[in-house]
C-alpha cells in the first residue's frame, strides 16, 4: 500500500468519524430541544419563579357520615360486576360438571324419540286428535242455550210489556192464581211430574240453566277423566302420558271458564240487564278499582276506557285506521249471543289464555323477525333441555336410586343436591320456552294483544307473592273463577286461598303421579303445603319490607 493510499484511507476514516460525531450532537441537541420547549417558549416572556408549596397533611377526608355499599341505608348501587362474576364462576363450574359428566358416562344422547314405542305415539297422538271434540260439544250445547235464551226474552219482553201496561182487574183472578199455585205444590209434594206447560217463565229458565250446566259438567269432567285412564293404563312412556295430561288440563281449565261466562251472559241477555253492571258492585267491593281514563295516544287516536277490574275493559273506542297504520292494539266488543260462532270459541281454543271473553285486545301487525326470533329460541331450549335431561339429570337419577336402596346417606345427599342444580336449570328453561317463547310466537300468530303471560316474580318478596306473578294465566282463572265468587259470596279470603290450593294440589297430584304411575300423594303435598308457608313468610315480608330481597 502507498503512502497516498493510506493518507486518503486515514482521511476517509478521519471523515467518517467526523460524520458520526456530529450525527451525534445532533442528536443530542434535537432532544435537548425537546426538553427545553417549555423554557424556550419562555424566553419572549418575563422570567416567572416556581413558588413552591408547603404539603399539609392535616386537611379533613372524612366529612360526611355515610353507609357502606352494601348495607340497606346505602343509595342503589349497580351489582353489575357481582353478576358478571357469578356468571363466569357458573360457566367455569358448568366446564368442569361437563368433563366430569363425559369422563363418567360417555355420550348418551340419542335421536329424540327413539326409545319410545310406537304404541305410545299412536295412542298419544289419538288422544290429542278426540280432544277437540269436546270443544265442539261445548259449542253445541251453548248453541242451543242461547237460542232458548232468545225465547226467553222475547217472552219476558212481553211479560214486562204486559205488566207495566195492564193492572189487574179484580180479586177473582188474583184467587185463581193462588188456586193454581197451591195445586202445582201439591203435586209436586206427591211426586206427581210437573208439566212444563205449566211452569212459569222463571222456572223454565231455571231449569235451562240447570240442564245446560250439567251437560257441560259431564262435557269437562270427560276432558281430564278419559286422557287419565289411557296416561295411567295404556300410554307407558312417561313425557308423553304428561303432554296428553297438560293438553287436556288445559282444555278442562278452559272449557269450564267457557262454561260459566256464557251462563253469567245468557242470564243477562234474558233479563236485559249488563253483565258488566252486575259484576261490578262486587268487584268495586273486592278491589276498589274502578277507573276512567281518557288519553291521546302519539298517533292522535283517542282512547276512553272504563276499567272494572285490572284487566277488564267494559268500553274501548280508538280510531282503528291509525292504530292499524302505526301499529298499535285495539280491541272490539262481541256481544251475546254473537259469540256463539265456530269462529270466537275456536279462536279462544288456540289462544294463550285460560279465561274466556267475547273479544280481546287485538294487535293489528305481525312482525315475522320478532315470531322467527320465538321459534328459533324455542328449539335452542328445547335441545337444551333435552341434553340436560339425557346426560345429567337421568344418570344422577339412577345413582340417587341405587343411594337410597343402599341407605349410603351421604352419597344420597350429595346426588339430591347435584340433581337439583340440574332440576332448577331445567326448570328456568321451561319456563323460558312456554311462557316467553311460545306464548309470544302463539300470540303473533293470532294477533293476541296481552301478554301477560307472567311478571317478575324473580322479584317476589314471599311465597305469595311468587305463586301471583309467575303463571298470570293460572292465577287469572282463579282468581276470576274461585276467588272472586267466593270472597264475594261471603267466605273468608284464608277459605277461598285453601279452596284454591286445595284443587291446584289435586291438580298437580294428577299431572305428576298418573304419567309415572306412582299416585303417592308426594305431589298434592307439596303444593298443598304452599298454605302454611306462606303464613309463614307473610310475617317476614312486614318485617323486612315489600322492597327487600328477602323472598328472592
Amino acid at each position: 500500500m502507498s503512502q497516498g493510499d493510506a493518507n486518503a484511507q486515514k482521511g476517509d476514516t478521519i471523515t467518517i468519524t467526523h460524520g458520526t460525531d456530529s450525527n451525534e450532537k445532533r442528536h443530542d441537541n434535537t432532544t435537548h430541544m425537546l426538553a427545553e420547549v417549555p423554557s424556550q417558549t419562555e424566553e419572549n416572556s418575563p422570567k416567572k419563579k416556581k413558588s413552591k408549596r408547603t404539603y399539609r397533611h392535616t386537611f379533613p377526608v372524612h366529612t360526611k357520615t355515610l353507609p357502606s355499599p352494601l348495607s340497606k341505608e346505602a343509595p342503589p348501587e349497580s351489582y353489575r360486576g357481582f353478576v358478571n362474576l357469578g356468571m363466569l364462576l357458573l360457566f367455569g363450574n358448568n366446564i368442569r360438571l361437563i368433563i366430569e359428566n363425559y369422563q363418567k358416562y360417555g355420550f348418551l344422547l340419542s335421536i329424540p324419540g327413539s326409545n319410545v314405542s310406537k304404541q305410545d305415539w299412536i295412542l298419544a297422538g289419538l288422544t290429542h286428535a278426540v280432544l277437540p271434540l269436546h270443544v265442539i260439544v261445548a259449542y253445541k250445547l251453548e248453541q242451543w242455550a242461547s237460542r232458548k235464551a232468545k225465547g226467553f226474552r222475547k217472552r219476558f219482553a212481553d211479560q214486562q210489556a204486559s205488566s207495566d201496561s195492564q193492572q189487574p182487574q179484580d180479586e177473582d183472578k188474583k184467587a185463581v192464581e193462588a188456586a193454581a199455585t197451591t195445586d202445582r205444590k201439591s203435586s209436586k209434594s206427591k211426586g206427581g211430574k210437573k208439566d212444563k206447560k205449566n211452569l212459569t217463565l222463571e222456572e223454565q229458565i231455571k231449569e235451562t240453566r240447570s240442564t245446560v250446566g250439567w251437560l257441560h259438567f259431564l262435557n269437562v269432567s270427560l276432558i281430564l277423566v278419559w286422557p287419565s285412564l289411557m296416561s295411567y293404563f295404556v300410554i307407558f312412556h312417561p313425557f308423553l302420558a304428561m303432554g296428553c295430561l297438560m293438553t287436556s288440563l288445559i282444555l278442562f281449565l278452559k272449557m269450564t271458564s267457557f262454561a260459566l261466562v256464557n251462563q253469567d251472559l245468557r242470564s243477562s241477555f234474558i233479563f236485559d240487564t249488563p253483565a258488566t253492571e252486575q259484576s261490578t258492585p262486587h268487584l268495586t267491593k273486592v278491589h276498589n278499582d274502578t277507573t276512567t281514563a281518557t288519553s291521546t295516544t302519539f298517533d292522535g287516536a283517542v282512547t276512553t276506557t272504563t276499567l272494572t277490574t285490572t284487566t277488564t275493559v267494559v268500553k274501548t273506542i280508538i280510531v282503528k285506521k291509525e292504530a292499524e297504520k302505526h301499529g298499535s292494539t285495539y280491541q272490539y266488543e262481541v256481544s251475546y249471543p254473537d259469540n256463539i260462532t265456530p269462529g270466537n270459541i275456536g279462536y279462544f281454543y288456540l289462544a294463550p289464555t285460560l279465561c274466556y271473553q267475547p273479544s280481546y285486545p287485538r294487535s293489528t301487525v305481525f312482525r315475522p323477525s320478532f315470531f322467527f326470533k320465538r321459534v328459533l329460541e324455542i328449539i335452542t331450549c328445547l335441545g337444551m333441555m333435552y341434553f340436560l335431561i339425557e346426560q345429567y339429570a337421568t344418570p344422577t337419577l339412577q345413582n340417587s336410586v341405587r343411594a337410597f336402596d343402599e341407605l349410603a346417606f351421604g352419597r344420597l345427599l350429595e346426588r339430591v343436591l347435584k340433581l337439583s342444580t340440574t332440576s332448577v336449570i331445567i326448570w328456568l328453561l321451561m319456563f323460558y320456552t312456554f311462557f316467553h317463547a311460545f306464548f309470544n310466537a302463539l300470540s303473533e300468530i293470532l294477533y293476541f294483544g296481552d301478554r301477560r303471560f307472567y311478571l317478575s316474580w324473580w322479584n317476589a318478596t314471599s311465597v305469595g307473592m311468587y305463586w301471583k306473578t309467575w303463571n298470570s294465566p293460572v292465577y287469572t282463572f282463579f282468581k276470576r273463577h274461585v276467588y272472586l265468587p267466593m270472597i264475594t259470596s261471603g267466605h273468608s279470603a284464608l277459605t277461598a286461598s285453601v279452596v284454591i290450593f286445595t284443587i291446584s294440589a289435586i291438580l298437580h297430584e294428577v299431572l305428576i303421579g298418573i304419567p309415572t304411575k306412582m299416585i303417592y300423594g308426594y305431589a298434592f303435598a307439596g303444593m298443598f303445603f304452599q298454605i302454611p308457608l306462606i303464613a309463614l313468610t307473610a310475617p317476614l315480608e312486614k318485617w323486612r319490607g315489600t322492597g327487600s330481597g328477602l323472598g328472592h
